[in-house]
């Protein structure tokens, strides 16, 4: 393995929740040195997010590897000035307050690019920085409302359906990890820093919109498992709860899958000879592929013998298929991801890896940190003395536990 990708990028990563720590996280899996900065006594948001094993969330060990904690209240004068000097000095600063916190807290990009014009600030929010919502709070399942994908999702007589991951979060994180490195790209190019706007309701948007409804005169909604123009290109039904994904669209593919069902008839029927003409009797297409599948024992029968027909297909997976699979296992793409060290009942968990592989270099899945583990290591490097930071730390304490 050659150098760490980012080995000496200094981050300060003032997120909570998913969104923002996860892409954190990713840095510092190829190597940036990551300081997460918490509130007193509480800490990230993620801290208390369940499953909980021996008090500690499996989920903020996940989306906060790697990285070291530092406790700051940052209404505190000596807290905002803390996050200063080690803003003049940073590489990266990754925020997810609601817009317009870190401007009042004298923290924003505008203030810490006068110290530091090199510096590469991402905010990652609901609505993103400006316009009419970016004072809205905002959650994944925010994004998801708001975007269209709630809405494109379900069944066409149904009810807008969640996306059962937070899929808001994931892709946020996945564009303020790509975003900073481009912005770095950019930085070693003409020497200067810039700001990055990650907004999850946009990223979402992007994702799901079909504004055709000028063109078409259609307004775009759900369409279930089925698409709506193509045809046979969906989920089908088996037996025992199992469900297969089919999806053939070529003339030959069509064929090919009627020979595996033993229907070659089915192929010169009129009313499939096309896909447009499969797409106006798609309720009596799906009926008919789903007497095959409930013919057989498994829907696996049907998957090996239209992979071997070479048409496309999958069995819909579900928690422990994937955990299993030989791809995914032989791929590196599910990853043994350690714990917090005080997590004595687990040592490690089962988790994706990151989604894209590079030829020269690696992740390095680190420990998250304990709350404030190292305060005295980070502030001490700022000139504080001990006495100045446990005063600090007894005064933010006692602060917080007044508010509860």
């Amino acid at each position: 393995m050659g150098r760490k990708l980012y080995e000496g990028l200094k981050v300060i990563d003032a997120t909570n929740n998913y969104a923002g720590p996860m892409a954190g996280a990713m840095l510092a899996d190829y190597g940036a040195d990551v300081i997460h900065i918490e509130k007193p006594v509480l800490g990230d948001d993620n801290r208390f997010f369940p499953p909980m094993v021996d008090g500690i969330s499996i989920n903020y060990c996940v989306s906060n590897r790697g990285k070291k904690s530092l406790v700051l209240d940052l209404k505190d004068p000596r807290g905002a000035e803390a996050f200063k000097k080690l803003a003049r000095d940073a590489d990266v600063i990754l925020e997810s307050y609601r817009p317009g916190v870190m401007e009042r807290l004298g923290l924003d990009y505008q203030a810490i690019g006068k110290l530091n014009p090199r510096i590469i600030y991402c905010s990652v929010s609901a609505y993103g920085q400006t316009g009419p919502y970016a004072d809205r709070p905002g959650y994944d399942v925010i994004a998801q409302a708001v975007s269209g994908m709630m809405e494109m999702t379900g069944e066409p007589d149904g009810a807008p359906t969640k996306i059962g991951a937070a899929i808001g979060d994931w892709v946020g994180a996945l564009n303020a990890f790509g975003c900073i490195g481009t912005a770095l790209y950019y930085r070693e190019r003409t020497g200067r820093g810039q700001h990055i706007d990650i907004a999850l309701a946009r990223s979402l948007m992007w994702m799901a919109a079909k504004l055709d409804h000028g063109i078409t005169g259609t307004v775009a909604t759900r369409t279930g498992n089925h698409h709506s123009n193509l045809a046979p290109y969906g989920v089908f039904q088996g037996n025992h709860g199992e469900s297969v994904v089919i999806g053939a669209l070529s003339s030959n593919l069509w064929t090919k899958l009627c020979d595996v069902m033993n229907r070659p008839e089915m192929a010169k029927d009129p009313r499939f000879i096309s896909n447009d003409q499969r797409v106006d009797n798609k309720s009596v297409l799906i009926e008919m592929i789903e007497e095959w599948l409930k013919d057989l024992d498994s829907v696996n029968t049907a998957v090996d013998a239209l992979m071997e027909a070479g048409v496309p297909c999958a069995k819909i997976y579900n928690m422990m298929d994937i955990d299993e699979d030989l791809h995914y296992n032989t791929c590196g793409w599910i990853a043994d991801m350690p714990m917090a060290n005080d997590m004595k009942s687990v040592h490690t968990r089962r988790f994706p890896s990151n989604p894209f592989t590079f030829s020269e270099i690696q992740a390095e899945y680190g420990v998250a940190p304990n709350l404030g583990e190292s305060n005295h290591e980070i502030l001490g490097q700022l000139g504080l003395s001990v006495e100045e930071i446990d005063t600090m730390e007894s005064e933010w304490e006692e602060r917080a536990k007044t508010k509860k």
